[in-house]
């Protein structure tokens, strides 16, 4: 792997593609993320894709193919599952005495080119190919297979009702192409809006004819197990996974005065990559939490607005504590990702199993490390204190703005001073930023005004270059791609803890963390606009003024 990247790297060097610098920026970055030199490279902006796929092609001498230009045979459709294409990101294109070609991003990935040989019974012959291109000819692939599925059953289905099957399909399908997290279905006066959330902002899309309303939403309804004959109560379902088998759609229903509204949540079921690396963190920042869970035993709070990311980062941390030695037990609202290795409950109110049953029953279990989705009452909140002071470490969320109001909202659960400030060990707020696209920001000088604005939360450089969002075909023209942390996260050392017995204001306690060197959410954001990660706007608009 290592002469690889240094080859790579080197090609790139000689053709004047890359510096020196870039090359061990790019390999520093891999060292703490473990992605492909190229997939840096193209990431950070300096060589576009095609040009490092070609390298690749010529540093393996195996020939480059432009997918783009290139028409594959439906015949070659069954050759390799589908789920397999997508692991290794791999795509048969041709089939010629016996030989398939087959393109793939990675020609050093043997286990892919093996499991290929194997499932297809073919000998195979590796081209190199841009990623982005392989992905989407995979994706069509999918909705091929699709069409070829439904046209073996459509004598099963009323032919009035395929298309709105098909309409229901398409939009799901541009949601996930789209990496959307939510779809919304709302009735209005004279059509249904459809929005799609996209990291974290609704977009509307192409709206539905009033008068398919009703089909399509008992369409969805169907599919999801919900009761179509039931329009007067809120329902929940989840969507039968024939069709988007990597991920889990969970729909909820809402009666409205102009019908019925539906939202879709989105959950990518093969996602895995819990890490805190990967979350956004500075050095500093991950070092703090790193130490906050590595005690033997206290809570931890995460807070934040729904949407915050808050589930995430729990999800990495018990990650991270993912250990024979440890017995991890989770109690969710629902259980959102499967992890191996972690005992994962699931409340159900209806049945009288509430968050503060399930933390009794999972203390006779003999956990070691306990993660409470949320706590939303003070009986919750008192029994998960008691367990991070009898030997557990206890990881939750609360919905707060700040690091110090969670501290706050315990108290105002009546939950005595002397219990929080000897279970609470530390309180990560957060929030997500959207990424600026790498393809189409553009820099520019700030004005003294805006240069003020950032006087006032940190010392900033004579010379400074901001990012502004652009808008391209990467990022669907919304100047913006992906979405980062940021974390304000509060130790509760014995400074705090003294503090906390006198009851203080959130300012007060916020003013005192500061003065020993806490980051706020506002000056996290605003280091991520210096880096040009993120633009100054969405840095003010989601965090408050110090």
């Amino acid at each position: 792997m290592e002469n690889k990247n240094y080859r790579l790297g080197d090609v790139l060097i000689e053709q004047g593609l890359i510096t020196d610098d870039h090359l061990f920026e790019a390999l520093q970055i891999q060292k703490k993320d473990n992605r492909k030199l190229g997939d840096i490279i193209v990431a950070e902006g300096w060589v576009d894709a095609g040009t490092v796929a070609r390298v690749l092609a010529e540093t393996n001498h195996l020939p480059f193919v432009d997918l783009t230009r290139v028409s594959i045979e439906e015949n070659l459709f069954g050759l390799i599952p589908y789920e397999v294409l997508r692991k290794h990101k791999i795509l048969p294109i041709k089939l010629e005495d016996g030989c398939l070609t087959v393109a793939t991003n990675d020609p050093l990935d043997v286990q892919a080119l093996q499991e290929a040989q194997y499932l297809s019974g073919c000998q195979v012959k590796p081209v190199v190919a841009v990623l982005k291109d392989i992905l989407a000819h995979i994706d069509n692939f999918l909705e091929t297979l699709h069409t070829i599925r439904a046209s073996k059953k459509r004598d099963e289905t009323d032919p009035e009702d395929i298309p709105i099957i098909k309409l229901v399909e398409s939009i799901i399908s541009k949601a996930i192409k789209e990496r959307a997290s939510d779809i919304h279905f709302e009735p209005l006066k004279n059509k249904v809006r459809v929005r799609f959330r996209i990291d974290g902002v609704l977009y509307e899309k192409m709206p539905i004819a009033k008068e398919l309303e009703r089909k399509v939403i008992s369409r969805i309804k169907i599919i999801s197990g919900m009761d179509v004959s039931d329009s007067r109560r809120p329902q929940d379902g989840r969507l039968s996974p024939d069709k988007f088998s990597e991920y889990d759609i969970r729909v909820s229903s809402l009666p409205d005065i102009m019908g019925e509204n539906l939202v879709l949540r989105i959950l990518n079921k093969s996602f895995t990559n819990f890490s805190l690396s990967n979350l956004g963190m500075d050095d500093h920042e991950q070092a703090v939490i790193s130490g906050l869970i590595a005690q033997p035993y206290g809570m931890v709070l995460v807070t934040g607005p729904t949407g915050a990311g808050k589930t995430t980062t729990l999800y990495s941390i018990l990650n991270g504590l993912n250990q024979i030695a440890n017995n991890i037990i989770t109690v969710e609202d629902p259980v959102e990702y499967q992890m191996e290795g972690i005992n994962q409950t699931a409340i159900n109110t209806r049945a009288g199993y509430t968050f503060a049953t399930a933390i009794r029953h999972i203390l006779r279990h003999d956990p070691d490390i306990i993660m409470v989705g949320e706590i939303r009452d003070s009986e919750t909140a008192e029994i998960a204190i008691r367990a991070a002071l009898t030997g557990h470490l206890v990881f939750s969320t609360l919905h707060t703005n700040s690091a110090a109001g969670a501290v706050m909202r315990l108290l105002d659960m009546n939950i005595e001073p002397f219990l929080i400030q000897s279970a609470v060990i530390g309180v990560i707020a957060q929030r997500l930023v959207r990424r600026l696209c790498l393809h189409c920001r553009t820099e520019y000088s700030p004005s003294p005004e805006v240069r003020a604005t950032l006087s006032k939360v940190m010392e900033i450089p004579k010379d400074i270059l901001l990012a502004s969002p652009g808008g391209c075909e990467d990022c669907l023209k919304t100047g913006f791609l992906g979405r980062a942390g940021i974390f304000e996260t509060l130790v509760i050392n014995e400074g705090v803890r003294k503090l906390i017995l006198k009851s203080p204001s959130e300012e007060t306690l916020s003013q005192y963390a500061v003065s020993k060197g806490m980051k706020t959410l506002r000056m996290a954001g605003c280091v991520k606009a210096l880096e040009k990660i993120t633009s100054l706007e969405e840095i003010l608009s989601i965090t408050f003024s110090e």
